[in-house]
């Protein structure tokens, strides 16, 4: 169904449930071997190290700012040359975050001889992540820094939907269903975008 080699960017509001929809499809046994990249996660982890960086990722994350897109890029990248070892398929959550991260990553895939990443967005309305995430409780989870998180993905997450559709790399889905209604709708989704290439 999917191509070796094979990127998916998921994009979506915080609390769309990109993680939840790449966690299921990790679980299919014609997907093992997949592998993910959380850039989300790995600067949460760097935020833990008591290092002039790690206080400074801290800070941006209590705050609900806005990683600067080198951060986000290098972190991303790190992880990928650490664990990709060929043609694994690879689901990314958590980057690109601005248009020049989702620019450099086509270069950096291109690069490693990979196809140009697909775009995967999980449309969910503000107020309906807005909802979810102070259900969710994380301690970033606070309302003024979900404010900010759900402006930023308007200002700077949109751009680069757009510049996946207009490039004929975009997967869309209505991520405000109950998830397994939403995987379906991805599977679905997928199946037919790989059938047209």
């Amino acid at each position: 169904m999917i191509p070796k080699s094979t990127t998916l960017m998921f994009l979506g509001r915080s609390g769309s449930g990109k993680d939840t929809q790449i966690e299921m499809l990790m679980r299919r046994p014609d997907l093992a071997g997949a592998i993910e990249t959380n850039t989300g996660n790995i600067l949460r982890k760097m935020a833990t190290k008591d290092t002039i960086l790690g206080r400074k990722i801290k800070w941006i994350l209590d705050n609900g700012k806005l990683m600067p897109g080198w951060l986000s890029f290098s972190a991303w990248l790190s992880y990928l040359i650490k664990e990709a070892k060929g043609d694994e398929i690879l689901f990314a959550s958590g980057s690109p975050r601005r248009l020049e991260e989702a620019e450099l990553e086509d270069c950096a895939l291109e690069f490693l001889g990979r196809s140009k990443p697909v775009g995967v967005h999980i449309k969910v309305s503000k107020e309906e992540a807005k909802k979810r995430l102070l259900l969710r409780g994380r301690h970033d989870d606070n309302e003024a820094a979900i404010d900010s998180r759900l402006d930023w993905f308007d200002e700077d997450v949109m751009p680069i939907v757009d510049y996946y559709k207009k490039d004929g790399r975009l997967i869309e889905v209505n991520g405000e269903h109950d998830p397994k209604e939403v995987f379906s709708e991805l599977e679905k989704n997928i199946e037919n975008y790989f059938l047209k290439k």
